[in-house]
């Protein structure tokens, strides 16, 4: 049995376990960093953080509602995103994974990834990139007047402004949402603004900037010509999705994506799995499987935990002070086991998790 195998039978008992009914799965890429150059998985590619380091990317793909982890998969360093995305819908549809939706962000999306996934039976919901075409597109909506209460979408995290119309990809028809975010647009701004400013003052040091900013200053000047070309797209995303939906529901079902950024946090700070210390190809995927193990059994405890608010990081530390002392008499060498009084908190997570726990550990 390969790991594909094995991740899809736990996923599969997973949901009788919990009964689980997913409407939707998410999916994402992140990249883990090496220093060596033995590992022949580790390839230098595009990367958000434009790091010139080797890297090796993994795609994750969890549940929309709980974020319960479906399955992960290993990707060479110089794959683009986009083309990560067929493997995993084979992996759906040859382990006959129920076709609900399918959530990812920008950029996952082309053309051809959406075609395949609505041939495959799926819906889907993506971020789309602002090229020409869906530039246009913004343009005519900023006519609008788009940042009023009439196009308000208020989600817990962050407040958009929606305009919803049709439109067609690949001849698959479906629902477009221009989103405005003001608070991100204003952000955005100030922060170029400020790496403009001490642009110039390293050109007059005669200094060497960065590349993306050449293009806002002539000479010693700034380019207000490009700067407001820039500007006009700050904080826009463009949402498509194969269904109609009111635009309420496709931002909060697209930006409830950020389940999956917390996922790698998670995967990265808590269980360490960028702290990669082997450089063979199977030894790198064996550690890259035992993190998302180890994954998948704290968001089972985040699940069984989510109705008393406590997320599993902390009930893990809460039970770390809960222990069994054994002790065995010298003269009759009988054994007693006895656990140390529990905490409310410490009973009230062993009952979320099993009931039984709670028994036995009271002995």
């Amino acid at each position: 049995m390969d790991g594909d195998q094995v991740q899809e039978r736990i996923f599969s008992r997973l949901k009788e376990a919990l009964t689980l009914s997913p409407s939707g799965y998410l999916y994402d890429i992140t990249n883990i960093y090496f220093y060596g150059v033995c590992c022949p998985l580790a390839k230098k590619g595009q990367n958000a953080e434009g790091r010139n380091q080797s890297q090796i990317q993994i795609g994750l793909a969890i549940t929309k509602e709980d974020g319960i982890p479906l399955f992960h998969k290993v990707f060479e360093g110089n794959i683009f995103d986009s083309k990560t995305l067929p493997d995993i819908l084979l992996h759906l549809k040859q382990h006959q994974i129920k076709t609900v939706c399918m959530v990812w962000d920008r950029g996952v999306s082309s053309k051809l990834n959406i075609r395949e996934a609505r041939g495959m039976g799926f819906e889907v919901l993506c971020g789309l990139a602002l090229q020409t075409g869906l530039k246009q597109v913004v343009d005519k909506v900023w006519e609008e007047d788009i940042v009023s209460l009439k196009y308000r979408v208020r989600l817990r995290s962050a407040t958009f402004y929606v305009k919803k119309q049709r439109h067609e990809v690949e001849g698959l028809r479906g629902h477009l949402a221009v989103c405005v975010n003001e608070k991100q647009r204003q952000a955005i701004r100030e922060r170029r603004y400020d790496e403009i400013d001490q642009a110039l003052k390293l050109l007059q040091e005669k200094k060497t900037i960065k590349a993306g900013l050449r293009k806002y200053i002539k000479g010693n000047k700034i380019n207000q010509g490009a700067l407001q070309l820039a500007e006009r797209y700050d904080g826009v995303s463009v949402i498509f999705f194969t269904q109609n939906l009111r635009a309420e529901e496709m931002v909060k079902g697209y930006f409830g994506k950020d389940r999956l950024e917390k996922s790698f946090w998670c995967l990265k700070s808590f269980l360490e799995m960028d702290k990669v210390r082997f450089w063979l190809a199977h030894r790198v995927r064996g550690h890259i499987f035992i993190c998302y193990l180890a994954y998948l059994l704290l968001s089972v405890l985040e699940y069984r935990l989510k109705e008393s608010g406590m997320s599993a990081a902390d009930a893990l530390e809460t039970m770390e002070s809960m222990y069994k002392v054994y002790l065995t008499d010298p003269k009759s060498k009988n054994k007693f086991v006895k656990t140390v009084t529990l905490s409310k908190k410490q009973e009230e997570i062993l009952k979320k998790v099993n009931p039984l726990l709670l028994s036995k550990c009271s002995v």
